[in-house]
């Protein structure tokens, strides 16, 4: 019983070594004037297509299925306490296409919506849209909450991705973030 105490304190050490100081750092402001948030991503592509690694203004974040959440919630993001002029977020994220082998990285600068101030809000998520489109919402509740302002939770069964008529396969990127 005391070796198996011993391995737990070892790990509990590793955990906050590790850990703690991500969490201090979403909890403590960068600056006086800006906030730390969790990133997450939530995936509207569809079938046989995923964002395998997501960048925001240049942080990792995780990466997404095609379909629905399950990407990211990583620390941090810097947010402006009290934005009073558009904030905007560079989002950077590869893709992969299963059934016809293609990997291609996609890079958009967004503005962000706010339905609540910085600080108030669940984190800020990242939606993956059809086209290689993203955007960007910091609001009070989660995606799949019917309340959510943003995109529309992704539900039921995956749709094929289809790309949209004018899309053409993006070359694939030799320098990576």
């Amino acid at each position: 019983m005391r070796c198996e105490m011993n391995v737990c304190w070892k790990w509990l050490r590793v955990f906050v070594l590790l850990v703690a100081p991500f969490l201090v750092a979403c909890a403590s402001p960068a600056g006086e004037d800006t906030v730390g948030t969790s990133v997450s991503g939530v995936g509207h592509y569809g079938k046989r297509i995923g964002v395998a690694d997501f960048f925001v203004n240049g942080q990792w974040a995780g990466a997404v299925t095609g379909w629905g959440g399950g990407g990211g919630n990583v620390c941090c993001a810097s947010l402006p306490r009290h934005p009073d002029k558009p904030v905007m977020v560079t989002v950077k994220w590869r893709t992969i296409r299963s059934n016809v082998g293609e990997e291609a990285w996609h890079e958009q600068t967004v503005p962000v919506n706010f339905e609540v101030r910085p600080g108030k809000g669940s984190g800020l998520k990242i939606h993956f849209l059809p086209g290689h489109q993203v955007q960007a919402w910091y609001t009070s509740n989660g995606p799949v909450n019917d309340a959510y302002p943003g995109p529309t939770y992704p539900r039921g069964p995956a749709p094929d991705y289809a790309p949209l008529p004018n899309e053409k396969p993006q070359p694939n990127a030799e320098v990576k973030p």
